[in-house]
């Protein structure tokens, strides 16, 4: 019931961020190996997330994590998000340049001098929303120091990237990393016109790590069916956290009140 509200209020907004990463699962009918199921989660800098366990990766299932949700979805460029995008539903895609970078940092590590540039010219970006944050600027604040200082640098990158493009083979590693920027490119320059975005998604992965730890540890998910319950616990024990809320002592306050609850008194514990 508690995730079911944390998931109605962070739906209910206008921005959100959403990620997924798989896990291993035991399968009682698959022989032999472990099935791959998903942790998806999503939520919003300085927020509460969710997690959700679902069998694939596919579209479906990244339709039924933002339900009916309206606004700005920020998310990577894979394919599943692009369904939950289009114009006619009312959302509103926002990329992210962690991953559009590291594209680049792959093409570097093979000695591409051209991806090394762009690495570089990336790096005054990162340096921007730094400043920002050490500085703490508001929405508003971070508007204007965009507006005057990223933008020429994404003005000026674009056809840099475009000119680029024609010069490398479309599976190489930099041909990869520069399609991949410009089929992201009204996406990943969002954030300079809207001041709450963020430059990049590290919160929700950030969120993930604590799954991505957890599957070196217990390895795999017992049964289908126990991953909800992950999905559960995965979204109070991180939301907590998040709010520099002890998790235990959360959990041993709630469950003892909550069955002595009203359902419209859930949003408040």
């Amino acid at each position: 019931a508690i995730v079911r509200e944390m998931k109605r209020e962070l739906l209910a907004g206008d921005y959100l961020q959403a990620d997924e990463t798989p896990v291993r699962v035991m399968d009682p009918e698959i022989k032999g190996r472990c099935a791959t199921g998903y942790l998806w989660v999503a939520g919003r800098p300085g927020g509460d997330v969710f997690f959700e366990f679902h069998p694939g990766r596919g579209q479906e299932y990244a339709r039924a994590l933002v339900g009916h949700f309206k606004g700005y979805l920020q998310r990577d460029g894979y394919s599943a998000y692009g369904t939950l995008t289009q114009p006619d539903r009312g959302v509103v895609p926002v990329g992210c340049w962690a991953h559009a970078r590291r594209k680049f940092v792959e093409a570097a590590a093979l000695e591409s001098l051209e991806a090394l540039e762009i690495v570089t010219e990336l790096r005054r970006l990162y340096l921007i929303e730094r400043n920002a944050r050490d500085e703490c600027l508001r929405p508003d604040q971070r508007l204007k120091l965009r507006a005057q200082l990223a933008a020429p640098i994404l003005a000026a990158l674009q056809p840099r990237l475009e000119s680029m493009r024609e010069k490398h083979l479309p599976q190489s590693s930099m041909g990869k990393a520069i399609r991949y920027a410009l089929n992201e490119w009204e996406g990943v320059r969002g954030y300079v016109v809207v001041g709450c975005f963020v430059f990049f998604f590290f919160f929700l992965e950030n969120a993930i790590r604590p799954s991505a730890v957890g599957k070196k540890n217990w390895l795999f998910i017992g049964h289908p069916e126990a991953g909800w319950r992950s999905a559960v616990i995965y979204s109070v024990i991180v939301s907590c956290r998040r709010r520099g809320i002890d998790p235990w002592q959360y959990l041993s306050d709630v469950l003892q009140r909550l069955p002595g609850m009203k359902q419209s008194e859930i949003a408040s514990v």
